[in-house]
């Protein structure tokens, strides 16, 4: 590196980029951060280690230190414009209140009132945070009527709450002094940060006492749903789903903040339970992918969303349905998952967030065993794809039948589709996703006529999706 900073061409710039330099884009990220979370609730979170991880991930993927700088620029760039949502979601809420009062200030009688507050409540925040309490002398609504609900039996309850959403089981604590703590133990646990008005100290400390409750009542789980944001003992959250069978595992990070990293060491991804796992806005990396294709016997379905994929495989023997969309994959992909019958793999994006571009890279996406699968859409824009073919020349989708592609495939006069085609026996519909420019632009007549032949030549359903 010259006195200017310029790494010569030719150089190996990672050899050549001093740690001093680095520490300082890591500390650039780390104002940044702390400006978008605000100084008043960086306590959640190791914001250095956020930095830190966001400066390693682009070190690694650049191509070289103009791009390493560009990269870095760019996730500066996003997270200094980034408007806390935080302020526009306590002006709703402040603008909720005032209607509320005004609306309670026209009602006639404290009875009508009390009843409005019982029914509805000031806010679903102040009636989750009042409630975590677990208040055992709360009265409930009419004290001077039998309680005839508390006769009910448990079994009974539990099979009447299954149906409601956690908002409203928390609002059945005022029927009965019996009920006032049987919201705690449904077996679906459903919790938005949104609730809470983005306050993430009130949204922790709820959680972390729900789950207590729980563990002293020995209470079963199904499902775990949670919407957070910036806050590491997240980790801990899941892994307590985890470690309790639950069947449906849900998270996702709020979307304008760095992925959650989803941290091995804290999350042990084993269980014989888990069916369905469903994580948007997460940074994974191959000890994710291992503990779940060795540890996850029963796991059928994967969704991801918004995600970062720092993984070169991801194999099961399980899985059935897999889809990846949105997802910045950093490395070439391989996929094995024999026992799969649906495949996505899509982009679906509408943001131009300099903060999401700062991660994007040309990787190709290898199918190296979907013996089962049925249906496949490969539509990412900023990805290939392809597949290892089988010894002696078999078929390697055997079962496949729609399959839709993206404006990837026409390379090469539709290479690419006319080689999934030939080995997909029993294929009969194909779609074709492509914008109306696209097709004018990249699709000359030729083009044409060869996507007529291969439709044709197999009898195959061509369905043209503009978009």
């Amino acid at each position: 590196m010259d006195e200017l900073g310029i790494i010569e061409q030719g150089v190996d710039w990672r050899t050549r980029l001093g740690q001093d330099i680095r520490d300082c884009m890591i500390n650039d990220i780390l104002f940044s951060l702390q400006t978008k979370l605000q100084s008043t609730s960086t306590t959640l979170i190791d914001l250095q280690k956020v930095a830190a991880r966001i400066e390693e991930r682009i070190h690694t993927i650049a191509s070289d230190y103009g791009d390493y700088l560009r990269r870095i620029c760019l996730t500066r760039g996003d997270l200094d414009s980034y408007d806390v949502l935080l302020n526009d979601c306590q002006r709703q809420q402040a603008s909720i209140r005032s209607s509320i009062l005004l609306h309670q200030e026209n009602k006639q009688g404290d009875q009508i009132v009390q009843a409005k507050r019982n029914t509805m409540g000031t806010s679903s925040s102040s009636v989750l945070s009042n409630q975590v309490a677990l208040n055992d002398h709360k009265e409930h609504s009419h004290p001077y009527e039998k309680d005839m609900i508390s006769k009910l039996p448990n079994d009974l309850v539990q099979h009447i709450m299954s149906f409601l959403s956690m908002r409203e089981a928390v609002r059945t604590s005022v029927l009965s002094h019996w009920w006032v703590n049987q919201w705690t133990f449904l077996k679906s646990i459903q919790l938005n940060i949104y609730w809470f008005h983005m306050d993430r100290e009130k949204f922790s400390s709820f959680l972390d006492k729900l789950l207590l409750s729980r563990v002293q009542a020995d209470a079963p789980m199904d499902t775990f749903e949670l919407k957070s944001f910036a806050i590491d003992r997240a980790n801990c959250w899941i892994n307590h789903a985890i470690k309790h069978n639950a069947k449906v595992l849900k998270f996702a990070e709020y979307g304008k903040w760095e992925p959650f990293y989803l941290d091995p060491n804290l999350v042990e991804l084993s269980s014989r339970y888990l069916e369905t796992l469903e994580l948007t806005n997460v940074a994974l990396d191959a000890t994710i992918f291992s503990q779940l294709a060795n540890s996850c016997p029963a796991l059928q379905n994967m969704l991801l969303t918004d995600c970062l994929l720092e993984v070169e495989e991801i194999s099961s023997s399980s899985l059935k349905n897999l889809d990846i969309i949105d997802c910045y994959i950093l490395k070439d992909l391989s996929i094995c998952t024999p026992s799969l019958v649906s495949l996505c793999i899509k982009n679906e994006r509408t943001d131009n967030s300099s903060f999401r571009n700062s991660y994007l890279i040309f990787a190709t996406v290898i199918i190296i065993d979907a013996s089962s699968v049925s249906s496949m859409e490969l539509l990412a824009m900023d990805r290939q794809f392809t597949f290892v073919e089988k010894d002696g020349g078999e078929p390697m989708f055997n079962n496949l039948r729609n399959l839709s592609l993206g404006l990837w495939c026409i390379n090469n006069m539709f290479s690419p589709l006319r080689r999934f085609v030939r080995h997909s026996p029993m294929l009969r519909m194909v779609t074709l996703r492509i914008s109306p420019l696209d097709w004018k632009s990249h699709l000359t007549k030729e083009h044409q006529e060869m996507l007529i032949s291969i439709r044709d030549r197999r009898g195959l359903i061509l369905y043209i999706d503009w978009y």
